[in-house]
């Protein structure tokens, strides 16, 4: 028999080698080399400071350490490396350990086992409950429980191999199950629906949507994935696009619809695009005559759809399902556990993605703030008597008759707080206004007192951010309090009405110097404002408020503006431990994928 000529060229078979050699080397080494490398080395850096503050009992910024780098691998594309599976399995131990939540410890193992089924618990950070917590993880996964390590009597001995799972364990799935699932797989299947194929049913004669793409609410792994849509205004004329991201590509594909003989807008998306936890996509459409395209998702917030062992393939029966609203996701066992580990992922994804974007005042944090104003007034309803104790002809206080009186000549802000979360914080501030006195030739007769130029008081303070938009909020303001000089929480300016230089007459008791009206010593109040975040540390704000005062009643309107200094204190740990002393150490057996090649 004669052989093809290729196999006879040692030149196409040497270029053929070469080419292949060449590729997995390039693929290696992408993972290994230069800035990947250099993401995996402070990854583990990132590491081993989370082991030493687990260690000092800093859960959570040990837990927010990890959460970082996973961030740190997501944007470099490393999402699979095993370094991103070492970091799941400590975040495991975090949750376990230092919030006693079994459920998140269970769904960061299992997206360690997605990445690297053979991993194993860290033995600085193993206990009984995270051992437990990782078998349940691997019985989800579909994966063998992990082999206890040997007690410490037994001299350190490698234990036996565990013994073979009993043949009820083995046994194939129920006849409805989808193929190449197990019995215990990671959803647990009972009896995966199946639709044949058929021909393509036509779109509904009443179009619920401006834009309709009857979609599964889940999709088995590498299938094709068939999308149809329609609109209710000019369903032939309308153009529309697909758009989806594959695994590790930061950039969506555009995947042009065409028009099918029964009417609908239909597209094909690759089977190969279809892996990992979920398939992201968003579409668009567009209807001659309309400026705005109509979407179902966006670039910036795609659509998310869960990628699942043993979901029903997406074809004519699948979409004639959906159309008459049928439920076509896998029916599964009742689980406690990890029922959809995306969304928590996801969730935590996007938190890290704010605390990257914007810098606002972290929760936790402590802040100072200074501020103040120079105007303001102040109203009472009835007679006071005013704060020098003068007396008119026939003896008697001078009083103020109800008003507006102006509040000057200005007053000063000091606070000390703590930041809740990103729209609570609590805070003791104080407040001092000053008013001097203005007079003309004026001595104070004997038994007659200055009158009062300062009030001092003190309040405690709650802040909340109704509107936030990046480094801006807009808040409102509740404070409660009391005066602490000579129980006045706020004054009211009272000017003098005759100056005895320019009149030949003598001026009538209490009126050739100004006065002051003291509000009761008990104050609350409201206020509005708005604050910028210029760093984490630093913010500049505004504020307008009024405050009421009892005994007697009055009421106070100012403005003030001022800035925020803020910072979070955390305890020091102790130095990070190195590998080898007990801290980052890999398992037995488990190969060192994190160090470059040997030369």
């Amino acid at each position: 028999m004669k052989m093809p000529r290729c196999f006879l060229s040692p030149l196409v078979a040497f270029l053929l080698v070469f080419t292949l050699l060449s590729q997995a080397s390039v693929v290696s080494a992408a993972g290994r080399s230069g800035k990947g490398q250099d993401t995996v080395s402070k990854v583990v850096e990132i590491n081993k400071q989370a082991l030493a503050q687990m260690q000092a009992g800093k859960y959570e910024a040990a837990r927010d350490a990890l959460w970082g780098a996973i961030g740190i691998l997501t944007d470099a594309n490393l999402g699979d490396h095993a370094i991103t599976a070492r970091t799941h399995v400590h975040l495991a131990a975090v949750y376990m350990t230092g919030f006693n939540d079994r459920t998140k410890a269970i769904r960061q193992f299992v997206m360690a086992l997605k990445i690297d089924p053979n991993i194993k618990i860290t033995p600085q950070v193993e206990t009984a409950a995270l051992d437990e917590a990782f078998d349940a993880a691997h019985g989800q996964s579909g994966g063998p429980a992990q082999p206890k390590a040997a007690p410490a009597a037994s001299g350190g001995k490698t234990p036996a191999a565990p013994a073979a799972p009993a043949a009820e364990e083995q046994a194939t799935p129920a006849s409805g199950a989808s193929a190449g699932t197990s019995a215990g797989g990671r959803r647990g299947l009972r009896g995966a629906k199946r639709f044949p194929d058929r021909e393509e049913p036509a779109p509904p004669a009443r179009v619920p949507e401006p834009l309709y793409c009857p979609l599964p609410d889940e999709v088995p792994p590498k299938e094709d994935i068939p999308v149809r849509c329609v609109t209710q205004k000019q369903p032939r004329r309308a153009s529309a696009t697909v758009f989806y991201r594959e695994k590790g590509s930061e950039d969506f594909m555009p995947l042009p619809m065409t028009r099918s003989p029964k009417g609908w807008l239909t597209a094909t998306v690759p089977g190969a695009a279809v892996t990992g936890s979920a398939f992201q996509y968003y579409l668009e459409a567009k209807i001659p005559g309309t400026k705005e395209p109509m979407s179902i998702g966006s670039a910036d917030g795609p659509n998310l759809m869960p990628i699942v062992d043993g979901a029903a393939p997406v074809n004519n029966g699948v979409l004639a399902a959906l159309l008459e609203g049928k439920d076509t996701s896998v029916k599964t066992a009742p689980m406690a556990e990890d029922n959809a580990p995306l969304e928590e992922i996801n969730r935590q994804y996007q938190v890290d993605e704010e605390l990257r974007k914007y810098h606002r005042r972290l929760p936790g944090a402590v802040f100072i703030s200074l501020g103040g104003g120079a105007f303001g007034s102040t109203y009472h309803t009835g007679s006071i008597t005013q704060d020098s104790h003068d007396k008119n002809d026939s003896g008697n206080s001078l009083h103020v008759t109800g008003g507006t009186l102006p509040a000057k000549l200005f007053q000063m802000l000091g606070e000390f707080g703590y930041q809740v979360s990103d729209k609570v914080a609590f805070s003791l501030q104080a407040r001092l206004q000053y008013t001097p006195l203005n007079s003309t030739a004026w001595v104070p007769a004997k038994g007659v007192s200055i009158p009062p130029s300062l009030a001092l008081a003190a309040f405690l303070r709650g802040q909340y951010a109704a509107l936030t938009a990046g480094n801006f909020q807009a808040f409102g303001s509740g404070i409660l309090g009391f005066g602490v000089l000579g129980g006045r929480s706020f004054m009211g300016y009272v000017e003098k009405s005759c100056d005895p230089t320019k009149y030949a007459a003598t001026c009538p008791a209490g009126t050739e110097h100004s006065d002051t009206v003291s509000g009761g010593p008990f104050a609350l109040g409201v206020g509005l404002g708005m604050m910028y975040h210029v760093t984490r540390s630093l913010a500049f704000w505004v504020e307008a408020r009024g405050l009421s005062s009892f005994g007697p009643t009055m009421v106070l309107a100012e403005y003030n503006a001022g800035f925020t200094i803020a910072h979070k204190f955390e305890r020091s740990g102790p130095a990070p431990i190195q590998e080898g002393q007990g801290g980052w150490e890999r398992p037995p057996g488990e190969e060192d994928k994190d160090a470059p090649p040997s030369e």
